[in-house]
């Protein structure tokens, strides 16, 4: 068996001393199929400290006998063996969003990340027939061009460190290796179903292709190697700017090979496909209006003056208006708080003595109680709210006081106001004061005055 297993067990030999300095279980995921079970019999070829890993995503009849037959192989190698079955994942959410490989691909590897854990490590028996698919499929579905890259040897994408090993062998040695060894495999039938694209692929695409020009696959590994520089640059160009903290300035997008794949690169981790990604990139053209954005189901991305900014949507939180009246008389009336999605406003009554100076603090807003038109409601500012900021003439939009203020537009859903029983606005919260209900010069002595402090907690 061993000399049948020579090239696997050379790869998979110069894989693990690439990559694994200690002794480390290394947990092989084993499906039963004609590939896992090579990768399982070069591993123990091989020799070394393994497991087994097996998921049963729970949609074939015969997935119980799979198991078995996994399991009995495991234990006769003296491996640990590990198991998990997915349930429910037919009418799942997640297949009716995703389809069905991409929700059963991310179960599985979900509980492989549970299992092993952050210092594990994960090997899979994808091979080099399976990388080409993988590129006609990235192709044909119109991702971005750091698809054509591939598969990787190994990354950590999932949690773990996951490795392949074998991307340079084809099936067909992966075929004759267990044959002459006279080593036995599962036959999974859903591989052969036409229902998923990946095997029409297989099974009609590439053979025509094959047929029309012998060795074009040749090309298209070259493409893919371009893709991968490409991309390679373009991350380490991601990975040296803020972009991990949702901000890709600008003027990283002139230095990537290309711009588009670079905003397709730092886009996909806030919620967002290769289809989006020429409308995000038209918010970096130049010219384009500062506070447009284009939303995914979980975040926003926001054109500011020299960056894009991702942040998450404000889904499920409650900016809806908090009322209050504050009352000298009663015990309870002469202080209090409230709590908002974006900080903490607590206020209270005081009676201020002569010659009193007003706290010029951004978060402190002093209000001339006998001025004030109540109750008092405490909200977000909209479009079109108008102020009479103290220190200035006339009125403005509270949207041109923010602009003063450079309040960035991504920040901008979060700015509240203090309004009025009769509708004007007594503070543009943590930015301006109404002039009109500020505290006035003192003139009469001891008088009362409404305390207001702002906690951002955002």
């Amino acid at each position: 068996m061993a000399d049948a297993f020579q090239p696997l067990t050379k790869a998979l030999s110069s894989w693990i001393g690439a990559h694994v300095s200690d002794g480390r279980t290394i947990w092989l995921a084993v499906s039963g199929g004609l590939d896992s079970m090579a990768l399982f019999h070069a591993a123990r070829t091989l020799g070394g400290t393994f497991g087994v890993l097996h998921v049963d995503h729970g949609l074939r009849p015969e997935s119980a006998a799979d198991m078995a037959f996994v399991r009995a192989e495991a234990e006769r190698a003296g491996w640990p063996f590990l198991w998990h079955r997915v349930e429910g994942l037919a009418d799942s959410p997640e297949r009716r969003q995703a389809g069905l490989e991409a929700a059963a691909r991310a179960a599985r590897y979900g509980w492989m990340a549970e299992t092993v854990g952050a210092e594990g490590i994960v090997l899979t028996a994808h091979h080099g027939d399976d990388q080409r698919e993988t590129r006609l499929l990235h192709l044909l579905r119109g991702s971005g061009p750091e698809s054509l890259s591939g598969m990787k040897a190994f990354h950590r994408d999932f949690g773990f460190l996951l490795g392949r090993p074998f991307l340079g062998s084809s099936k067909s040695e992966l075929r004759s290796a267990l044959a002459e060894a006279g080593l036995a495999w599962r036959e999974d039938k859903t591989n052969v179903s036409p229902d998923f694209l990946r095997n029409r692929i297989r099974q009609e695409l590439i053979p025509l292709m094959d047929s029309i020009r012998p060795g074009w696959d040749a090309g298209l590994k070259r493409w893919g190697a371009l893709a991968g520089e490409w991309r390679s640059h373009s991350e380490d160009l991601l990975a040296r700017s803020s972009s991990s903290e949702g901000v890709l300035p600008l003027d990283w997008l002139s230095r990537a090979p290309s711009p588009l794949q670079m905003v397709i690169l730092w886009s996909r981790h806030f919620g967002f496909g290769p289809s989006q990604a020429s409308a995000l990139f038209d918010l970096s053209l130049e010219g384009t209006e500062v506070g447009r954005r284009r939303c995914s189901a979980t975040h926003s991305v926001t054109r500011e003056r020299d960056a894009l900014v991702a942040r998450p949507l404000d889904a499920g939180i409650d900016r809806s208006p908090r009322s209050w009246q504050p009352d000298p008389e009663a015990a309870d009336g002469r202080a209090g708080e409230m709590t908002t999605p974006d900080g903490r406003l607590s206020w209270r009554l005081v009676s201020l003595e002569a010659e009193h100076r007003p706290n010029p603090a951004d978060g402190t807003a002093e209000l001339e109680w006998s001025r004030l038109s109540l109750p008092l409601m405490l909200r977000p500012w909209r479009e079109g709210d108008r102020m009479a900021p103290l220190g200035m003439s006339g009125t403005q939009l509270v949207s041109d006081v923010l602009t003063q203020r450079k309040v960035p537009a991504v920040q901008r859903a979060g700015q509240w106001v203090v309004e009025q029983a009769d509708g004007r606005l007594a503070w543009l919260v943590g930015h301006r004061i109404d002039r009109h209900a500020a505290l006035q010069p003192d003139t009469d002595g001891d008088r009362l005055c409404l305390e207001l402090r702002w906690t951002n907690t955002r």
